[in-house]
């Protein structure tokens, strides 16, 4: 689990172990090439039934990581989008951990955005931070 912006993320990779025994299949489709939006729809067995969910994900390619791999990095958040409307790893949102970091918050802003603060040792923003803090 990963806190952004004082909530509680999981991995899209949390999510698959997660629905693991319950999954039955996992199909993508590319939507739009330009840019690039990906469907995500999987299968859950639930109680003898058959539920279907699906997910839908765009690349940003001003982003250096989506432009370079565009269709796994929507893939990957299309999967975690419907791995999420199917109530796995629900924390505090529908968005995965995977999803919050790509869309380009970096510790520096989580810190600055937190009340201000450290999310970890609760220092001002922009000033020396406890002693043992990593961020």
């Amino acid at each position: 689990m990963i806190k952004i912006f004082g909530k509680d993320y999981i991995t899209v990779a949390e999510r698959l172990k997660l629905a693991n025994g319950d999954l039955l299949s996992v199909n993508t489709e590319v939507l739009f090439q330009e840019p690039v939006v990906v469907k995500a729809t999987i299968v859950i067995k639930n109680a003898n039934r058959e539920k279907v969910f699906t997910g839908i994900s765009a690349a940003n390619p001003t982003k250096m990581i989506e432009k370079s791999s565009p269709y796994e990095v929507a893939e990957t958040s299309a999967v975690g989008r419907a791995l999420g409307f199917a109530g796995y790893g629900i924390v505090d949102g529908i968005a995965t951990a995977d999803e919050m970091t790509k869309s380009g918050i970096s510790q520096e802003t989580v810190r600055e955005l937190k009340n201000g603060k450290c999310i970890k040792c609760n220092a001002p923003a922009g000033k020396p931070h406890a002693s043992g803090c990593v961020e």
